[in-house]
């Protein structure tokens, strides 16, 4: 019985060497899911809350960012773009061209009495100038984003890399979830030792680099997302940098709009 026991332990052995008995590798983008963690820089710091929602090719991302604070980055499909989008919170009033100032009331001096008209008899009549109509609300700005400059989803390295590139080295759970730690058969820099736990349906639940761990969700549900959660969402006001650059009187209107700043003025020449 021994015997039979050490055979077939070698036997294992032997297909798990050859790669026979190894876990086949992920299937990548064909799972919708939200999934929540904490992400952190290649080069340290504190670690930041990220939220990603994915259904099939939209993509929704939730974190802080770079010179934006607390923003969403959303891959549009009817646009082909990617777009951070930030909510300017009570909105940011746009100046409407040619809308009348409004003027105080004005009231008109009482009639003239005589002696015969007592005193609490006079009548006061005032008149009131409409006001000027409500300006729009914005209620945020969508910033485009360069091509090379949008993230990325989590499983793109993994994808590419394909099955003949990676191998497995123990199984892994996060987050409740069970998968398997894969890494590059070559590392990718000198010094440099990568793994992820990959769910086998493509899902990325943390990604090592060194002792450094980059990305760890904390909870994944799966299935379709609201699709109101991609794309830019309506009253939001587009904004794309290479345009607005081409003219700088666009860009000043643009940035106006943004900031609720007041339209600029000619200075009066004085006078000679």
């Amino acid at each position: 019985m021994r015997t039979h026991l050490l055979v077939a332990t070698a036997a294992a052995t032997l297909l798990a060497g050859c790669g026979l008995g190894a876990p086949t590798y992920p299937t990548f983008s064909e799972t919708s899911y939200r999934i929540e963690g904490t992400s952190t820089s290649a080069e340290g710091g504190p670690s930041t809350r990220t939220v990603m929602y994915r259904d099939g090719p939209r993509m929704r991302v939730e974190a802080v960012l770079p010179n934006y604070g607390e923003a969403a980055i959303v891959f549009d499909e009817s646009t082909n773009a990617a777009y951070v989008l930030n909510s300017t919170g009570q909105g940011v009033v746009t100046p409407q061209a040619g809308a009348p100032a409004a003027t105080p009331p004005t009231t008109n001096p009482a009639p003239a009495t005589t002696p015969t008209t007592p005193p609490s008899q006079t009548t006061t009549t005032t008149t009131t100038t409409p006001a000027a109509p409500a300006a729009p609300q914005i209620a945020g700005v969508a910033v485009r984003l360069e091509d090379t400059n949008a993230p990325q989803p989590l499983e793109s390295a993994w994808a590419a890399l394909g099955a003949d590139n990676a191998r497995s080295i123990g199984a892994c759970e996060v987050a409740g979830e069970s998968g398997h730690e894969w890494t590059p058969r070559e590392a990718p820099a000198a010094g440099v030792e990568r793994t992820a736990c990959i769910t086998d349906d493509g899902i990325v639940l943390r990604v090592r680099e060194n002792a450094l761990v980059l990305w760890e969700a904390t909870s994944l549900q799966r299935g379709p997302q609201d699709a109101s959660l991609f794309g830019v969402p309506p009253g939001y006001q587009l904004i794309d940098p290479q345009a607005v650059a081409d003219s700088v009187g666009e860009n000043l209107e643009q940035l106006d709009s943004v900031t609720g700043a007041p339209p600029a003025t000619a200075t009066p020449a004085p006078r000679q």
